[in-house]
Parts: structure tokens; C-alpha cells; sequence
């Protein structure tokens, strides 16, 4: 079952196809967890990122064992960070709402994407209030109830 999520959630893939208004593609660096070279990119002001191709046997090569991993999956948000085995460009520039322009790409290889989420998103995110309804009331007292 595929499932989307937009809190403190990550995909890993073989291929992830991303879209986004801003792309960020940083220098290489070796991934402490799997020890070999990857590429970061950074994704801006909602970005969303797909799975299209999974990893062949996820139980051996997984960075994070909590990373969503099935055909589907997607994070989507403010900002996300992201690496891949192969270097990242942006494919083309295109229509991505109907007032906005946006950038669509694929990270092959092994693939990872984390979608980053301020505390207060992260608190009153329905994902969170639906574990934990009371966590409302510590953010705002206004809700108590009498």
C-alpha cells in the first residue's frame, strides 16, 4: 500500500522522480551510513518526491530503516533534503500549478529524501494529531476544555 506523508517522513528508492520550485544540487560528500560518495540536492518551497523504481532488497542496502520504500511512496513539504548515488540534475522546467513554474527531476541510484517540518507543523500535523490528540492543548492553552 502506498502511502504520502508531509511530516518528518523519508522515501528511499532506485529511482525517485522529484518536483519543485527551487533545486539545489550540493557538492559530494561519503555517506557515513553506507560509506560511499553521494550527492545532496536540497529541495525548496514544496517540494515533492516520489518513488518510481524501488530498491531491489531493502532489508540489505536501507540507510534508514524507518524511510517509506514501496512503489508510490512520497513526501511532500516546505523543504527537503535529499541524496542520491548518481549526480542529480534537473531535468526540465515546467508547468507545476496553474500560477507557478516548476523544476521536475529523478534521482537515480540508490536514493534517499527526508522532508523537513518546522516543530509547530510537526506538532499540529494531522499524522501526529490523530496519535496523540491532547499535544493541541500544549500548543495552545486557548483549546483547553472546560
Amino acid at each position: 500500500m502506498t502511502k504520502k506523508s508531509c511530516i518528518c517522513s523519508s522515501v528511499e528508492g532506485k529511482k525517485l522522480c522529484f518536483k519543485t520550485r527551487q533545486f539545489f544540487a550540493k557538492p559530494p560528500v561519503v555517506n557515513e551510513i553506507l560509506k560511499i560518495r553521494v550527492y545532496p540536492f536540497k529541495l525548496g518551497i514544496n517540494g515533492y518526491v516520489e518513488i518510481e523504481i524501488p530498491l531491489e532488497d531493502p532489508e540489505a542496502v536501507i540507510a534508514f530503516n524507518t524511510s517509506m520504500t514501496e512503489i508510490g511512496d512520497a513526501v511532500q513539504g516546505g523543504s527537503i533534503d535529499g541524496w542520491s548515488t548518481k549526480i542529480v540534475k534537473p531535468q526540465n522546467v515546467g508547468k507545476g500549478s496553474a500560477s507557478h513554474s516548476a523544476t521536475f527531476g529523478v534521482a537515480n541510484g540508490h536514493s534517499y529524501a527526508h522532508v523537513e517540518s518546522s516543530p509547530r507543523e510537526h506538532l499540529q500535523s494531522d499524522e501526529i494529531q490523530k496519535r496523540n490528540p491532547a499535544i493541541i492543548e500544549v500548543i495552545n492553552p486557548i483549546y483547553l476544555s472546560s
